[in-house]
């Protein structure tokens, strides 16, 4: 008799597809035609945030591991995500820094006591410093459980620049917030408007520690903001980015699920780094 097959698998999705413990997608993050993770693109003095999900089947055991090529291409912080009920479901939020590699894992989570889960997720948060050059380079997100699953990711390094002078958060920091962050029911991109609407008010704050998924997202999207003051601003002004906005809020309800999910976003970045060649 053959041998059962031992399924595992590591997932990639952007910081706007949070993963649930079952092996898919936040009903509220949800996507028609999300954006697959091969070649993401960050800005200098920026971060580049990803969500890593690992499944493997209940009673299983893995190790999970994350490396650079070259290893000073960029600094890694990789976060253990918690898991919260709530009315819409399991939503991963609170996070817990692994302060060593390779990260040993166990399904279900011993911590989160979720009934057949076959998912945990991962917050893989990268920075390169203001003045590293524009590139390439190579990071692989590493899964073994008896056999390795390699996903290979080729970041790219952008023209796009953020002082040195902007504070960007620590996990540990203290940084004031300028409001609460919105409830974790809410889509991911809720954050994201939040950002847009300070940017329009021309009163954006410090991020508010990383302890949460939100709270980095929040950062990330404050970032973004600071990177458009710095454009010509009848291009990446609140006026034209709001309308931008709106016209892919506005495209993406056309479709259920949203074709572009909490993702509509990723679009207003991917402008904004357009903008800074």
């Amino acid at each position: 008799m053959a041998a059962p097959v031992r399924a595992q698998s590591v997932d990639i999705f952007s910081e706007f597809q949070r993963p649930d413990p079952f092996g898919g997608i936040v009903a509220a993050d949800r996507a028609l035609a999300p954006r697959e993770i091969l070649s993401p693109a960050m800005a200098r003095g920026a971060h580049l945030v990803l969500h890593v999900a690992v499944s493997v089947p209940p009673g299983e055991d893995y190790l999970l591991y994350v490396s650079p090529n070259p290893t000073n291409a960029c600094q890694v912080a990789l976060y253990k995500e918690h898991f919260e009920r709530t009315p819409a479901g399991w939503i991963p939020d609170r996070l817990q820094e692994l302060h060593r590699l390779p990260d040993f894992g166990a399904m279900p989570d011993p911590d989160d006591h979720i009934d057949a889960q076959t998912t945990r997720a991962y917050l893989l948060d990268l920075w390169v410093a203001p003045d590293a050059p524009v590139g390439r380079f190579r990071v692989e997100v590493q899964l073994k459980m008896g056999d390795w699953v390699v996903r290979p990711m080729e970041v790219r390094v952008m023209e796009a620049h953020l002082a040195p002078d902007v504070v960007a958060g620590s996990a540990s920091g203290a940084a004031s917030v300028s409001r609460p962050l919105p409830p974790v029911e809410d889509g991911a991109d809720a954050m994201a408007l939040e950002s847009l609407a300070d940017d329009a008010a021309g009163s954006l704050g410090a991020p508010p520690p990383l302890t949460t998924v939100r709270a980095v997202i929040r950062r990330d999207t404050l970032e973004d903001m600071r990177l458009a003051s710095a454009l010509p601003q009848d291009a990446a002004g609140p006026p034209a980015l709001w309308q931008r906005a709106f016209d892919l809020m506005r495209n993406n309800l056309a479709f259920t699920p949203r074709i572009f999910g909490a993702e509509w976003y990723l679009r207003i970045r991917d402008f904004l780094y357009a903008q800074s060649k």
